[in-house]
């Protein structure tokens, strides 16, 4: 029997990456996992491909910038299986453009997709969770957070305001035993770097990317700790990462 065996769980973003990532490793401990993305074939085959290995997934597509999907979501998995124990807010974009060359929509997309739609989420996992007695809420920040890189201004925000949403929803969670948790995460496999090629050694030991089972590892130890525990903040990162510890 899996640690999350009868769990059920929603992944924002969990057609590609991070997210992908986790919700099979979840699949794997046995929870029912909520696949959830914008392109509908995709998420579709993510939720094909678990139910082949043995899971239990349900494709749910959506824009989660938007508060009737968001809504939609919640509702769709409570008919479904009945309950949501976890949430992994993980669904984001980045930017590589300078400052000074950045438009406000270009500002406001990633506003929308990395903080506003956490917020909804979480907003949609407290109605039902505090009167069902709590779950777990997952952020996906960045370490991005202490150390950006350049021409990367509303990510960098967003990902330092995760921080501080993870802390309200903490304590505004405590009366109702719903715990949150942040993961600040390095390179990892995903649409983000691309470029740098797939999970693994690189051409030196400095550019390993992490696979995104190592964060659904971290994850689930998260949602498996006793009600009364909270992980509450976890950096994972490459060891041989130069630009985050370590000075010259």
């Amino acid at each position: 029997m899996g640690q999350l065996q009868g769990k059920v769980a929603i992944i924002t973003g969990s057609n590609t990456g991070i997210g992908k990532g986790i919700a099979e490793v979840f699949a794997k401990e046995g929870a029912k996992v909520v696949i959830n993305g914008r392109r509908k074939e995709l998420i579709e085959s993510v939720a094909a491909q678990i139910k082949a290995d043995g899971g239990e997934s349900l494709a749910v597509p959506g824009d989660v910038t938007k508060e009737k999907d968001v809504v939609a979501l919640f509702a769709k998995t409570i008919a479904t299986w009945g309950k949501v124990d976890i949430l992994v807010n993980n669904a984001g974009i980045a930017t590589h453009t300078p400052t000074w060359e950045m438009s406000l929509e270009m500002w406001q997309s990633v506003v929308d997709i990395n903080l506003t739609a956490a917020f909804l989420c979480s907003r949609e996992a407290f109605r039902f969770m505090k009167d069902h007695g709590g779950g777990r809420i997952i952020n996906i920040g960045s370490i991005s957070a202490q150390t950006p890189r350049p021409d990367a201004a509303p990510y960098t925000a967003t990902k330092m305001a995760i921080e501080g949403l993870t802390r309200s929803l903490t304590l505004d969670g405590r009366r109702f035993n719903i715990v949150s948790s942040v993961i600040h995460t390095g390179p990892t496999a995903s649409n983000f770097n691309a470029a740098r090629g797939g999970a693994g050694k690189g051409k030196t030991p400095a550019d390993f990317i992490m696979f995104p089972h190592d964060l659904g590892r971290l994850a689930t130890l998260m949602c498996t700790l006793p009600e009364e525990v909270n992980l509450f903040s976890a950096i994972i990162l490459p060891n041989h990462m130069p630009s985050f510890i370590g000075r010259g």
